[in-house]
């Protein structure tokens, strides 16, 4: 396991130490989890995104092919 240093304004650290308890590692390594976690979620959603775009007048023609049987059998 490695070991770093972390130079954290007194204010951050404050309002760090008010919520990590006694934990300051632990709740330092679960913030940066976290942070891991949704900066990869946003890349993920950007790249759906950017499919389905891509993919959104394909799509379209293709509603527009079937859009007569759309209703069939709901009657």
């Amino acid at each position: 396991m490695a070991t770093i240093t972390l130079r954290v304004p007194d204010d951050v650290l404050a309002a760090i130490d008010e919520e990590a308890g006694n934990n300051r590692t632990q709740f330092m390594l679960n913030a940066a989890r976290e942070a891991i976690r949704l900066r990869r979620r946003e890349r993920v959603d950007a790249e759906v995104s950017r499919i389905l775009l891509d993919d959104v007048e394909r799509d379209l023609e293709i509603a527009r092919d079937f859009e007569s049987t759309l209703a069939d059998g709901l009657d």
